[in-house]
């Protein structure tokens, strides 16, 4: 797959954009509830260490992935726009993406995701992930077997 990552922390214009592109429904699975303002979200994450990521397919902007340092490791979220999910992209980025944490360092990944979004969950299963859930889903990807602590 042509995939390829760009680095937008900062740039409201490209999120604004890209969130024009989704659905309320997906908008809810990316934050666990709707959201009116990304940017004001955004502002808020991106005052407190996360990094996103434009994530392009065949030059197109196809999602977004949000990662946020936690000790050892990393709490991720991946939004591919409705028009391209069921192509396969979302577990192709996560287990790419993985490996790029797995470079930087990181000793594992988690998520928290609704319990009725089904496509994330599955991908979480089918990549081996820890998924535990009850009011909202979490998922714990182990990246490195080197540091076993967790984020509090």
């Amino acid at each position: 797959m042509d995939i390829d990552y760009v680095d937008i922390t900062g740039v409201y214009s490209l999120v604004e954009e890209l969130y024009r592109k989704t659905t309320l429904e997906t908008i809810t699975y990316r934050f666990l509830h709707p959201v009116a303002d990304v940017t004001h979200i955004y502002r808020y994450l991106w005052s407190r260490g996360c990094r996103s990521f434009l994530i392009y397919y065949n030059n197109k902007p196809v999602g977004i992935i949000d990662i946020t340092p936690c000790g050892n490791g990393v709490e991720v979220a991946v939004l591919i726009i409705d028009s391209y999910q069921g192509k396969g992209l979302g577990k192709y980025v996560v287990l790419d993406f993985a490996q790029r944490l797995k470079n930087m360092g990181f000793a594992y990944a988690i998520a928290y995701v609704a319990p009725e979004n089904y496509k994330a969950l599955a991908i979480a299963r089918k990549i081996g992930a820890e998924v535990r859930c009850r009011d909202v889903c979490f998922i714990k990807y182990w990246l490195s077997d080197k540091d076993k602590e967790m984020c509090r």
